[in-house]
């Protein structure tokens, strides 16, 4: 993973520009249909991948962290596309001049900004696919933030990756299923062509 964190900060605005192009395609009525999360509708979905966005321009911007997961009440809003865009300006600002060896608080303790990034940057990219997902569509992420996605969940432990908030059981993937739908499948999402 030295080489993709080594890129963390392309591969954040990355992250989070798709995710303002999954959210800008959610049409005004859409917003309390459920989602492809159980119990979470897209607003419920938005609104948790927003707290994860803000997560990310807090740590680059050496902020105070909560510590957390983020609940979708914490950042609904009345223009999620809006504050997802102020949130992309501040990280395009604050990348610069950030420390990617700088130390930040993280579920593993204190380490480096590239290495705390990378969690909640894997949120995003996830997240924009859970959304487009949501809306009948199964997209590719795109390699550099699959390979994020896949060096993140791939070595953990089942017991870690499926414990209570985190990803559900593997489900089955086709035989022709793309890279993305294989690790999000895995990942306990259904990659069958209807939702």
């Amino acid at each position: 993973m030295d080489d993709t964190t080594s890129r963390i900060g392309v591969l954040a605005a990355e992250a989070l520009g798709l995710l303002i192009d999954a959210v800008d395609q959610i049409p005004s009525e859409g917003w309390d249909r459920p989602s492809n999360l159980e119990g979470w509708s897209l607003r419920d979905l938005v609104g948790h991948v927003t707290g994860s966005a803000a997560k990310v321009v807090t740590l680059v911007e050496d902020g105070e962290i909560w510590d957390r997961p983020s609940q979708p009440s914490d950042w609904v809003c009345d223009d999620p596309a809006a504050r997802l865009r102020e949130l992309a300006t501040r990280l395009h600002e604050a990348l610069p001049g950030a420390d990617l060896d700088g130390m930040r608080k993280s579920p593993e303790g204190q380490v480096p900004l590239r290495r705390a990034l990378v969690f909640p940057v894997s949120d995003l990219a996830l997240h924009a696919w859970d959304i487009h997902r949501s809306q009948g569509r199964l997209i590719e992420l795109p390699d550099d933030l699959l390979g994020l996605c896949r060096d993140l969940v791939e070595p953990l432990p089942e017991h870690m990756l499926r414990r209570p908030g985190g990803f559900g059981p593997a489900q089955a993937a086709p035989d022709d299923a793309t890279p993305t739908a294989r690790l999000l499948a895995y990942l306990g999402r259904s990659v069958e062509a209807s939702v």
